[in-house]
């Protein structure tokens, strides 16, 4: 299996926002490898979030949560090719649910309501 980090805090998740990673909700175990290796750019990571996690950093609940047990996969560097393989950017995750639940952990989301 490739060398794939577990993302466990805050400063960890925003690295792949602020990089925008090339990130996966919900693929298999089985395809990490093959997401690394048809997708990754010169020396790439993979980077596995899991749904609670994610939950507990971005501050999301209910219909906007997660399954507890999800893989969020990450990969960064990347290739273009990972968009035809249905991944989206980490920031676009982030922020999508930061519109739903009004909260945002790496922005503070009142200055935009005020404009």
């Amino acid at each position: 299996m490739a060398d794939i980090k577990v993302v466990t805090n805050e400063e960890e998740l925003k690295f792949l926002y602020d990089n925008w990673a090339m990130t996966w909700e919900g693929l298999r175990e089985e395809d990490f490898d093959l997401a690394l290796e048809k997708c990754g750019g010169e020396g790439a990571k993979g980077y596995l979030i899991s749904g609670n996690t994610m939950n507990t950093l971005c501050g999301l609940h209910g219909s906007n949560a997660y399954p507890e047990d999800l893989n969020i996969f990450a990969i960064y560097p990347f290739k273009g090719l990972a968009i035809n393989w249905g991944a989206r950017w980490m920031y676009d995750i982030i922020d999508n649910n930061a519109r739903r639940e009004g909260y945002h952990p790496f922005e503070d989301l009142s200055e935009e309501e005020e404009d």
